[in-house]
């Protein structure tokens, strides 16, 4: 008898996903990094970062291919930090899609999270991110965070650029393909 859900015909198989790395930044006490040359081959991109901010609270701002167009970016954000949550949503960033270093010490605790970037390369439609992101700082002033975002663009994406919107950061950035 079949379990709900899963597959019981003996032909299908569930498929994982294939992760490739493309590149990895170890960035230290810089504002900004940028991942070029993105080949067009996979189906999704995937960043994966571990880094520690200078500055408390200091956005992580997402750029596609130098679009500095403010109008061009769309973001969802849902915020909890044990005590309290906050959900918002910004009709255009400063910057581009972002997501928000911890509050508290993040000189000493990193902030660690995935983003994907679907269907990338895709030149009929515009380009949707989601993120799930989180510190410890091992403190009470931890937090996770789940975002969305959209690129109003159809271009393929051929580069990444990541920024802080106040002070430095420091860690690993690592960029995959995913098909």
């Amino acid at each position: 008898m079949p379990i709900a859900g899963v597959i019981a015909s003996s032909n299908q198989q569930a498929r994982a996903a294939s992760f490739y790395q493309i590149q990895q930044l170890s960035p230290s006490a810089v504002s900004t990094v940028t991942f070029s040359s993105i080949p067009s081959t996979y189906k999704s991109l995937q960043v994966r970062f571990n880094l520690v901010c200078t500055s408390a609270g200091a956005n992580f701002q997402t750029q596609f291919n130098g679009d500095s167009s403010s109008a061009n970016y769309v973001s969802h954000r849902l915020y909890g930090d044990g005590g309290s949550t906050v959900a918002g949503g910004f009709a255009s960033g400063v910057f581009g899609y972002v997501l928000q270093f911890a509050n508290g010490a993040v000189i000493t605790y990193p902030t660690v999270g995935i983003m994907d970037v679907i269907d990338y390369a895709n030149t009929n439609k515009n380009k949707t991110v989601k993120s799930l992101m989180g510190a410890n700082q091992n403190t009470s002033t931890g937090n996770v965070q789940l975002n969305s975002g959209l690129w109003l663009s159809t271009a393929a994406i051929n580069s990444l650029t990541f920024a802080v919107s106040a002070g430095t950061f420091t860690g690993t950035i690592s960029l995959y393909g995913v098909n």
